[in-house]
């Protein structure tokens, strides 16, 4: 399964959006409020038909997703849509007030006609250290987390995959890869992310860490890794990310880059939302120098002319074919700080 494009009507930022994705990563950047993670968040509902929406989105009442939503006297109706036309699937959901006729907030995707997959949303909230007792707390809404952090603990409930199976072996060098990073080294045979009595430790070299002597960003990583060892991801699934870049330092940013392009390479489709100079620009010139492994690669731009304007979508092939580009500009913004400093 592939969601070839994303119409967005009437939902929170966007009043008209549409996105023409790639099979490969796609890359949305754009300052804070312009939508990303709701766009995410939006395909992650409709891919497996979610009337979840209120626990996707954290929110008591649903009437806020729609554009200038009033709360008096309303009820809010969903409308499932799914048509079969030529080799497309077409799914589709819609909000609309049965008292104000006309107002209609409208998510719909168009996704390549194959195997139904679930797809995975890493979030930016880490999760491999809130694991423990993470059910009964959400369940009895003693943790303000939504449904994307209870969904991506069920994925890490799974047990590990033997090493025979299928989906281990399809992704086996990018599990590898990961170990290496992660650890240091190339001869660790142990995994690094194991879970015991539903609690996470990791192996560096002959040492058992507790998860929570483990830094921020080798957990992050450590979660990508026990989803493909467990057979949560492997080929033709879907994985939206919000911000791989928090909490890693540079250099594991640039590995990252690498990592999500072996990922694609094995057939899964990739969702990032950005505010990175160093992973954006990595991606972008993995598409401008493609190696012997081309990945196919999109960026889009979620940007607003004012505060009050409704968010517009411009796409590109690479960073360069983008005009909006708030990452660029600040960066830019800082270099000219910098001369002006230098040169009083």
């Amino acid at each position: 399964m592939k969601i070839k494009d994303l119409s967005i009507t009437n939902f929170t930022a966007f009043e008209q959006a549409k996105f023409n994705f790639c099979d490969g990563i796609n890359v949305l950047i754009g300052a804070n409020g312009t939508g990303k993670t709701h766009a995410m968040k939006a395909m992650y509902a409709v891919v497996p038909t979610s009337s979840d929406w209120n626990k996707i989105f954290n929110i008591k009442n649903i009437n806020n997703l729609i554009i200038n939503h009033n709360d008096e006297n309303e009820n809010i109706a969903f409308c499932k849509d799914i048509d079969i036309t030529q080799e497309l699937i077409y799914k589709g959901i819609s909000f609309h007030k049965t008292s104000l006729e006309g107002i209609k907030a409208e998510i719909k995707l168009s996704i390549s006609k194959s195997e139904e997959v679930s797809p995975i949303y890493l979030p930016t909230i880490e999760m491999l250290s809130i694991y423990d007792h993470f059910f009964a707390t959400y369940e009895r809404r003693e943790i303000p987390y939504d449904r994307i952090c209870y969904d991506l603990a069920l994925a890490l409930n799974a047990a590990v995959l033997r090493k025979t199976h299928a989906d281990y072996q399809s992704v086996e060098p990018i599990i590898n890869n990961l170990q290496q990073i992660i650890t240091g080294s190339e001869n660790q045979e142990k995994d690094v992310v194991v879970k015991e009595s539903e609690h996470f430790y990791f192996n560096f070299n002959g040492n058992k860490l507790d998860v929570n002597l483990v830094a921020d960003g080798y957990r992050k990583l450590g979660t990508l890794f026990y989803l493909l060892r467990n057979g949560s991801l492997t080929t033709n699934s879907i994985l939206f990310w919000d911000e791989p870049e928090a909490n890693l330092n540079p250099k594991l940013i640039v590995k990252v880059a690498k990592v999500l392009q072996a990922l694609t390479a094995t057939g899964m489709q990739i969702f990032i939302a950005t505010h990175d100079y160093l992973l954006s620009h990595e991606l972008s010139l993995l598409a401008e120098y493609p190696d012997e492994n081309p990945i196919a690669l999109k960026f889009f731009s979620l940007y607003k002319h004012n505060e009050q304007s409704s968010v517009i979508v411009e796409e590109g092939q690479t960073l360069a074919d983008i005009a909006h580009n708030p990452i660029l500009e600040e960066f830019a913004a800082h270099y000219d700080r910098e001369v002006e400093l230098f040169s009083n």
